[in-house]
């Protein structure tokens, strides 16, 4: 009863910043922390979800719900589950408490693998779920079943009429070996080091524990937590709901792959092109 309730209540906050932001007027939603970044529609990004979400429920041949860790795993597992939480909410904890500047990746680095790493040997467990859950999927569909989320999502946020111009002028006064280094960056420290700490590991564990949608939304709220400190100038709600609607719900659907494909090239990708599709103007221009 409980996990139905906590799932509710994340499930409402994530589905109620949306409409308080359209209720405040606030249709266009600043996404990135970068002064040159466009704003995108808000009408663009809950499509584009919601895109993503229906198609990754629909496409047939996915996996069912990870099957529950056994009497003999869970006190291991919760142990590991909890040490990983402790960690997503250090993050942002230490980050809106002390102005950490350039140091912020390696920080992020240090505790998503270095401490990741040091509490799975602390507690270690033989089980190997997600891995027998990753093998009930035919290698066909574990490459192709999430391409049409990834497309659909992509399209409606970057390509569509509800994308809006997407101009992204105000970044061509860098270098572009400069902004291709950062992209590079980027995909190391966001993409890859997010995606593995928050789906593959977190999220793993929290679905043999609580469940799927549970686990989903857990990470989701997590993982949008991890942005605090994007907040910026503006009423406090108004910010908080811009994330929530930008992370959590990029979060939910990144989340909702990995408990249905088991991916991680997936999830990579797409954490990917939300941080660097847009800019793709600037080198085919």
């Amino acid at each position: 009863m409980g996990k139905r309730i906590f799932t509710a209540v994340g499930l409402a906050l994530l589905l109620a910043a949306p409409v308080a932001l359209a209720l405040s007027g606030d249709t266009d939603v600043r996404t990135s922390a970068d002064a040159e970044a466009p704003a995108k529609p808000l009408a663009a990004i809950v499509a584009a979800a919601i895109a993503g979400l229906l198609m990754a429920r629909l496409v047939p041949l996915r996996l069912p719900a990870m099957a529950p860790a056994g009497p003999a795993e869970r006190p291991a597992l919760t142990r590991q589950a909890t040490g990983l939480v402790g960690i997503a909410l250090l993050l942002p904890a230490l980050v809106l408490a002390v102005d950490i500047g350039v140091w912020y990746g390696p920080v992020k680095l240090a505790l998503f693998f270095g401490g990741a790493a040091l509490l799975l040997r602390i507690w270690p467990t033989a089980w190997r779920g997600g891995r027998e859950h990753r093998r009930a999927l035919p290698d066909r569909w574990y490459w192709l079943g999430p391409l049409p989320a990834l497309l659909g999502w992509a399209y409606l946020l970057y390509y569509s009429p509800l994308a809006g111009t997407g101009d992204v002028s105000g970044y061509r006064h860098h270098d572009r070996l400069y902004l291709l280094a950062a992209m590079l960056l980027t995909f190391l420290t966001a993409s890859v080091a997010e995606e593995i700490f928050y789906r593959v590991l977190l999220q793993t564990r929290l679905e043999a524990l609580l469940g799927r949608w549970p686990a989903v939304v857990a990470t989701s709220l997590l993982f949008a937590a991890m942005h605090a400190h994007r907040i910026g100038d503006g009423p406090l709600g108004e910010m908080v709901a811009v994330v929530l609607v930008w992370n959590g719900g990029f979060g939910l659907l990144a989340g909702y792959l990995w408990s249905r494909y088991r991916n991680v090239v997936a999830v990579v990708v797409l954490h990917t092109a939300v941080n660097s599709l847009g800019l793709l103007p600037l080198f085919l221009g």
